[in-house]
């Protein structure tokens, strides 16, 4: 967690357990699950499906309480009134009430949530602009595109002015577009000082504007922390691209890996500090003209799958 933001959530040694089947089997979901989220953070839940991610969330919000454990927001229990307040939620299946128009869903909402009159009628103007749905406020739900109902379930999620926002899997089954608008969207609700914890199973989704992110699988958390530490432990590459030397000639230098020849030159990869060194000076022996030398960032994919082959950390 950053060394300069207190907590806004904390979830310590939290065991959720279910009675599934005829005989109503014990089944446990989440394993001793610690997380800290710091506040004004945008914090990234990454898991495969059916890995607990929603279970978790559904503890976060207050819909459920932990078998085991404590889930805190604000430093208030999250199943208390104190905390929810703090909390706008869409999750993952949103049911919408498709007769309704956008501006119509936002007052249902609001005052399900205790908003007055006067409240939503100064607040669902600049919520609409905010997610970039003022266009679409006399629409009923029904002609929404998937993206436009994800954005109109953010709007209800921040009407009331939470301090904690929590996505459930909120770009599932957009386009490519789609998920660039709500990434955009995330980045700016975190840029007005608000704490956001979403969810998902695409990496790079999670990579692209996170500044935490916590991994999970088969209930257990992996890792957890900022997301440039945990990159930093991945492997560690460097991209060389080079001409004035054949693929034969390359292939006998033994620190480059995955030759590959390029229009105007070959590319290589080679996996340490050390190994780069080492090529570049029996490169330019050979009288190469180096291309470009360029470091790859190990994704957090890499990361993913290097943390699951070694072990929970």
């Amino acid at each position: 967690m950053s060394a300069t933001r207190k907590p806004l959530v904390e979830i310590h040694a939290v065991d959720q357990i279910f009675r599934a089947g005829f005989w109503l089997k014990p089944v446990q979901v989440l394993h001793h699950v610690q997380i800290q989220v710091p506040e004004k953070s945008v914090f990234g839940f990454l898991g495969a499906n059916g890995a607990g991610k929603t279970t978790l969330i559904q503890l976060l919000v207050g819909l459920r309480a932990p078998t085991r454990g404590t889930v805190k927001v604000g430093g208030h229990l999250a199943t208390t009134a104190k905390a929810r307040r703090k909390i706008g939620y869409l999750p993952e299946r949103p049911y919408f009430y498709d007769h309704l128009t956008g501006e119509d869903f936002l007052k249902y909402f609001g005052t399900l949530s205790g908003m007055t009159r006067n409240q939503l009628l100064d607040r669902i103007p600049t919520v609409l602009s905010t997610v970039g749905m003022t266009a679409a406020k006399n629409v009923e739900l029904r002609r929404y595109s998937k993206g436009m109902l994800q954005r109109i379930g953010i709007a209800q999620a921040i009407l009331h002015e939470p301090e904690l926002l929590v996505l459930d899997e909120p770009m599932s089954g957009l386009d490519p577009i789609g998920r660039k608008e709500i990434r955009e969207l995330i980045l700016s609700l975190s840029q007005e000082g608000r704490t956001v914890f979403f969810s998902s199973h695409v990496i790079p989704d999670v990579e692209a504007i996170c500044d935490e992110v916590a991994l999970i699988d088969q209930g257990r958390i992996l890792q957890s922390g900022p997301i440039g530490g945990l990159l930093s432990k991945g492997p560690i590459q460097t991209e060389i691209a080079f001409s004035g030397v054949t693929a034969a000639n390359a292939k006998k230098i033994e620190e480059l890996m995955r030759i590959q020849e390029m229009p105007d030159g070959i590319r290589a990869i080679v996996t340490s500090q050390v190994s780069a060194n080492d090529a570049l000076s029996s490169l330019i022996k050979k009288g190469a003209r180096i291309l470009w030398v360029s470091p790859i960032r190990p994704s957090l994919e890499d990361f993913f799958k290097s943390t699951k082959e070694g072990g929970s950390a």
